[in-house]
């Protein structure tokens, strides 16, 4: 699709990963009946570990697929798409979506920050999907719960140069700018 949609444009596409927070939820059930079914024995704690352990790794290999497939398609013009992935937790409809908002989130920028192989088996630092952190309440303030994420888009900054980091506060304040500009010319 995103390359479909860049060969017909100029410029890129910003998405956002909180459209994938939701089905975090539905594939927890998913292991959990699957862990029920098959293995019934199993003590609250332990389906719990095992539950979360499937789910993490089914976000590491969704998080992959989605990488690679950005990076090794290319629009009628011969490019990599320009695509920016926007991580801002506070698109999240609720507090469950928001912390698994937060696991995916992780997950991208330490697959970022490790690279991807070349065909000569070495790590190097792609180019697009470009990434965009959202800085916000929850995870500018060291105490916030969110904060870790900050301290990983660091540490990836330091590695890769990614990602851009955005201001929540100033990025409503050009919002409301913006839609009292339009709303004026019209």
């Amino acid at each position: 699709c995103s390359a479909i949609i860049a060969s017909s444009q100029y410029g890129g596409q910003t998405f956002t990963l909180a459209h994938l927070a939701p089905f975090v939820e539905d594939t927890r059930n998913y292991f959990r009946d699957k862990l029920l079914k098959y293995c019934p024995t199993l003590s609250e704690e332990q389906l719990n570990a095992l539950v979360e352990a499937e789910t993490r790794k089914n976000i590491e290999d969704g998080i992959q697929t989605l990488q690679y497939q950005l990076v090794t398609i290319s629009s009628t013009n011969g490019q990599t798409p320009f695509v920016s992935i926007c991580m801002y937790l506070n698109e999240a409809k609720n507090e469950q979506e928001k912390k698994d908002l937060a696991l995916i989130i992780e997950e991208v920028l330490k697959q970022r920050i490790k690279g991807i192989k070349n065909k000569n088996g070495q790590y190097f630092t792609n180019a697009f999907p470009k990434l965009l952190y959202i800085l916000e309440e929850d995870n500018v303030d060291p105490s916030g719960e969110y904060y870790y994420l900050t301290e990983l888009a660091a540490e990836c900054t330091m590695k890769r140069m990614v990602p851009d980091y955005i201001s929540e506060k100033v990025m409503k304040e050009q919002k409301k700018i913006s839609y009292r500009l339009n709303k004026e010319r019209i």
